[in-house]
């Protein structure tokens, strides 16, 4: 038998096998249309070279060899597509968190303030995960409590949470970043105050610690606000609210 007819008669073979055989018989046709030019064996050049173009138009027509513009385009719809899906599907768990949210403020003196802020660190955990940035939840070490931590930008963020009805004190500040600076220095600090911060308070802080490292960002209760209901995302705010901190000096940036 002729070779032409050896392959025909395999072609017709693994047609008969199904699924398995419509596999092999696709790939043969692959493997064939990587060939930029026939064999130099081959005795016609020339109809060896129309028979390879005709074998892939035919392979394109029948979608078994992608053209690569349609195949860029397509990976472009398809990302797309699910970068939408992405945005749908966080808008959706937003609007979750964002009801709880409101259901914990709601709650009022309802709720003892302890249990509101275990409930308000979960819903943060979620937040950050929402935004796909990890967060390692409350943690004790020693007899220090972490609220949580997080990584961005190169450094790491020691997480202070108080959902208290008053400011906190000087000495309140001071034990966050003594927390923080007992750590490496590529470890900074979030503190998160719903009822904000006492101007004098904050300036005095900030004042005092330029002999050392001033390392601490805060949130109020608004900013908070703000990321649960979506009015801007977690990475702009983190990003506004280091870049005047690093740029500024500024402790505390409203968004």
């Amino acid at each position: 038998m002729s070779k032409a007819k050896i392959a025909r008669a395999l072609f017709d073979d693994l047609g008969g096998q199904g699924s398995v055989g419509h596999a092999v018989q696709r790939k043969i046709v692959e493997e064939l249309c990587q060939m930029k030019r026939p064999h130099s064996d081959a005795p016609d050049q020339r109809a060896s070279a129309e028979a390879l173009t005709e074998l892939k138009r035919e392979a394109v027509a029948e979608q078994i060899l992608v053209n690569p513009e349609q195949a860029a385009t397509e990976a472009r719809k398809a990302a797309e597509k699910r970068r939408v899906q992405a945005i749908a599907e966080r808008r959706l768990i937003l609007g979750e968190l964002c009801a709880e949210f409101i259901a914990l403020v709601q709650q009022g003196n309802g709720q003892s303030t302890q249990g509101r802020g275990y409930d308000f660190e979960k819903l943060l955990a979620r937040l950050f995960q929402v935004h796909d940035l990890d967060y390692r939840p409350s943690y004790r070490i020693d007899r220090e409590q972490i609220d949580g931590s997080f990584h961005f930008r190169g450094f790491t963020y020691l997480v202070e949470a108080r959902w208290r009805s008053a400011q906190p004190d000087l000495g309140d500040l001071l034990d966050f970043k003594g927390k923080v600076d007992g750590k490496l220095d590529s470890t900074r600090g979030v503190f998160i105050s719903m009822a904000g911060f006492d101007p004098g308070v904050l300036d005095y802080f900030v004042r005092n610690s330029r002999g050392s490292r001033n390392n601490i960002i805060m949130f109020t209760g608004r900013d908070v606000s703000q990321l649960f209901e979506g009015n801007i995302g977690l990475v702009d705010a983190l990003t506004k609210k280091v870049d005047a901190a690093e740029q500024e000096g500024l402790a505390l940036c409203e968004l």
